[in-house]
């Protein structure tokens, strides 16, 4: 049997156990898990097994986000078990639907940068006064973080 295989077998388990009412498997390389939380809000995985035995792992809905690579599978349980119960905090903190919405905005701005940046010649000024904005957002972000209680889980 594929080393693959058993490494995406054990994963796949894993995640049923913690609550995945959906786990699609590709080529036995590539999976995808979905965890409904209750009332429509649903929180999805895919992972990638590379050749090397390594794991590629991205979260898809309820917005797209990388989140690198992990060693082994192991590594990929633990991130998704503690990522599903913040997801689940924030649905009880009733903070979820204004996070994701910030959260989608932050990326559809992106892609938007990206678009104007690969397809338009934007002018240097406009480009250092953007970068001031941003350096500006960050400092922002960092000072709300400061300042913000952290939420503990169990």
């Amino acid at each position: 049997m594929n080393k693959n295989t058993v490494s995406g077998d054990i994963i796949a388990f894993n995640l049923k156990q913690l609550g995945a009412t959906d786990i699609k498997v590709f080529d036995s390389r590539m999976h995808i898990a979905n965890f409904d939380l209750g009332n429509g809000f649903v929180v999805s995985y895919v992972f990638n097994i590379t050749r090397k035995d390594k794991f590629f792992l991205q979260r898809m809905r309820p917005y797209a986000m990388v989140k690198g690579k992990y060693a082994d599978q192991n590594e990929i349980i633990a991130f998704i078990k503690d990522d599903i119960a913040r997801f689940k905090k924030l649905i009880e903190l009733d903070s979820i639907d204004k996070y994701v919405e910030i959260a989608e905005k932050m990326g559809n701005a992106y892609e938007r940068l990206e678009h104007i940046f690969l397809h338009h010649n934007v002018d240097k000024g406009i480009v250092y006064n953007l970068n001031k904005e941003i350096d500006e957002f960050a400092a922002e972000l960092e000072e709300i973080h400061s300042k913000s209680e952290v939420i503990k889980l169990h």
